[in-house]
């Protein structure tokens, strides 16, 4: 992003669903990319999901993050070993049950801090500058809870 903030319009949801996933998408990717850590300020690597489409609760949406991801399935948890420092947060560290964590101190780098502004690496992935971030496209449909973040064009 160029750090200007985008004249879109950002939602958010967060849905809980006890009984199941409540994300499904077949067209999904690991969007990846570089932020400071709020303790130590070093850059670590940091990931985030991003739908291309899927549904959320059985509704279809497209072009979508998910943040405070509460659940993974077993397969999207074996893709994720990949990148370690994305794992489970010790309680009380961040609102979801997985978290990016920095390389250098260990320390959580919260999805507040990557998702919920305009000027943050995950706040508007579909209009991110060339080459900031990454994709990295999953190998089959992904399973999980959490927020879903979209931009409204």
């Amino acid at each position: 992003m160029d750090g200007a903030p985008p004249s879109n319009l950002a939602r958010w949801s967060s849905i809980r669903e006890d009984d199941g996933y409540s994300i499904i998408s077949g067209d999904a990717y690991v969007a990846s990319t570089r932020a400071p850590c709020r303790n130590c300020r070093r850059e670590t690597e940091v990931i985030a999901i991003h739908c291309e489409s899927g549904t959320v609760s059985g509704e279809p949406l497209e072009r979508f993050t998910v943040s405070d991801v509460r659940a993974i399935d077993d397969a999207l948890l074996q893709q994720l070993k990949r990148w370690p420092y994305f794992r489970r947060a010790t309680e009380g560290d961040a609102i979801g049950e997985f978290a990016n964590h920095c390389a250098a101190c260990g320390g959580v780098i919260g999805d507040n801090d990557l998702h919920s502004e305009p000027d943050q690496v995950f706040f508007d992935i579909v209009h991110a500058q060339d080459g900031a971030i990454t994709l990295l496209p999953l190998a089959q449909t992904i399973r999980l809870s959490g927020n879903e973040h979209f931009v409204i064009d």
